[in-house]
């Protein structure tokens, strides 16, 4: 256990998902639409996370258990929180979407009260009551506000909630990092893939060569980088000290929208966002059994 290592890899990941966010909506220069840029971001994942686990030697056998929880966690991570994303996108600023999805800590408290009787301490409270504030901030400064991109962008963090609950009570969270990875973009695929067929969107065509570079730097730092890095982070520092280093991310797609596609960020975009943050933080910081727990016992 390398405290240095935990959160550098803690770290690391938040800034690539944040980084991600840009790469993800500068896919829009090449033409596209939100299932066929989330279904081609999830497929060119696939061989390389293969290559990867086969270079490591990974066994990628699973049992039906693993086998349909993985096909949830592709169905309500790259397939629906993917797709909620990209469409919000193209609806409001990348920095505001961000922090409207990262109001997912809180949205996974609540979830947990209402559905699994977890105790609503002072803490979770407060938290929740710091996320709304938060997002009316941040909503009312948008000057490019558009009520269903901020639909969007909430319901992305609520699906994201419910992809980490069904990691947690699927007992998919022990599996190898890459091997997650792998599973969940093959399953994202195949939903996509029907989801787009079904519905007649285009496939074929889409994309300019710009674009392809964008999807396949997306791919890179939300699959091969970002989703692998996470439990070694865990593994080394727990799951509160990579929590915290999480809101790296929303503070890394503000900052990169602002410098890079000069997206506006004024006095109430700067209070809604750190509001938002507070809330995560808060979650972050509050003990729970498993966290008190000596570090022998809980791994």
């Amino acid at each position: 256990m390398n405290k240095r290592i935990g959160l550098i890899f803690a770290m690391g990941a938040a800034f690539f998902y944040g980084v991600s966010t840009i790469t993800g909506k500068m896919s829009y220069v090449g033409g596209g639409n939100p299932v066929a840029l989330s279904f081609y971001r999830n497929l060119i994942s696939v061989p390389m996370l293969f290559l990867i686990l086969k270079l490591r030697k990974t066994d990628l056998s699973i049992n039906r258990k693993e086998c349909v929880g993985l096909a949830w966690l592709g169905l309500l991570g790259g397939f629906v929180t993917g797709v909620l994303l990209y469409t919000s996108y193209t609806l409001i600023s990348v920095g505001l979407s961000t922090c409207a999805h990262f109001s997912f800590p809180v949205i996974l408290a609540v979830i947990y009260v209402l559905f699994y009787k977890e105790k609503f301490s002072r803490t979770k409270l407060l938290a929740l009551a710091l996320g709304v504030a938060g997002i009316w901030f941040f909503l009312e400064s948008d000057v490019r506000m558009n009520p269903l991109g901020i639909f969007a962008a909430l319901l992305s963090g609520a699906t994201y909630a419910a992809y980490l609950i069904v990691m947690d009570r699927r007992g998919l969270k022990g599996m190898d990092g890459y091997k997650l990875s792998f599973y969940c973009c093959v399953f994202s695929s195949l939903w996509l893939g029907i989801y787009g067929l079904v519905r007649g969107y285009n496939f074929e065509h889409v994309l300019g060569s710009r674009a392809w570079m964008y999807v396949t730097a997306t791919a890179v730092l939300v699959s091969v980088l970002g989703n692998t890095m996470i439990p070694v982070a865990v593994r080394n520092v727990g799951a509160t000290v990579t929590g915290i280093a999480g809101i790296l991310e929303p503070v890394t797609s503000v900052l990169l929208g602002v410098i890079l596609l000069k997206e506006p960020f004024g006095v109430r975009s700067a209070a809604g966002a750190f509001l938002v943050l507070a809330a995560a933080i808060l979650l972050g910081l509050e003990k729970t059994p498993e966290d008190r727990k000596p570090r022998g016992e809980a791994a």
